[in-house]
């Protein structure tokens, strides 16, 4: 038997639920192994299981606040799976957000006959010239959050993006507590956030609020 492409879907609109489960369930070379409705039953799921190979998952779930792409951010934080966006959105300002997210490919449900087909497509391809434009354009995004930083608050930014609690920060930096706490102060008001979970999603996610 050929390997399953194994897929997990994140979508609150149970009426898109069925139509996705039922347009993937007539694929004989794709599984739906999962489903979840908010974000936090999608990252708890994506613990759960193993060898998910797609992650399809709603730009909106919760109104119209654009969780889907913060979803999408953690999936890609701990998980190689490939992500795609669904969306009834066309706004190129809020796909590129997704791409920056870490979103490999998006479909509009408009188009959601194709599902099979992105999904696919997203699968069988390693690595091809979007995907290598699209780490670029990341890279270049997060550049733009950061520019405003002086060396010494990039310094601390990039060890906060490590995951170091300010004690080690201080640490490693050798400098005193007043002037971390300086350091962390003039971050945040540079780029309008309050804590280092909204700073590293804004600058992840490149500058979505």
């Amino acid at each position: 038997m050929k390997n399953m492409i194994r897929v997990v879907l994140i979508e609150d609109d149970p009426d898109w639920l069925s139509i996705m489960e039922n347009i993937i369930g007539k694929e004989e070379d794709m599984m739906l192994v999962g489903c979840a409705q908010t974000q936090r039953e999608g990252i708890t799921l994506s613990h759960a299981l193993s060898n998910i190979d797609i992650f399809l998952v709603d730009i909106n779930l919760s109104g119209a606040n654009l969780d889907g792409i913060y979803t999408a951010l953690e999936l890609k934080r701990s998980k190689t799976s490939k992500v795609i966006m669904l969306t009834s959105l066309s706004d190129e300002e809020v796909i590129q957000q997704a791409f920056t997210a870490g979103a490999t490919n998006y479909i509009l449900k408009k188009d959601a006959v194709r599902i099979p087909e992105i999904i696919r497509s997203t699968y069988h391809t390693e690595t091809n010239p979007v995907e290598v434009l699209l780490k670029d354009y990341r890279r270049m995004k997060t550049e733009e959050q950061l520019k405003d930083l002086t060396n010494a608050e990039r310094e601390v930014f990039e060890y906060i993006e490590k995951g170091y609690s300010r004690k080690k920060i201080t640490l490693e930096t050798h400098k005193s507590d007043n002037t971390l706490k300086t350091h962390f102060k003039n971050i945040f008001k540079k780029l309008s956030v309050s804590n280092t979970k909204d700073l590293l999603n804004k600058v992840k996610t490149g500058g979505l609020k």
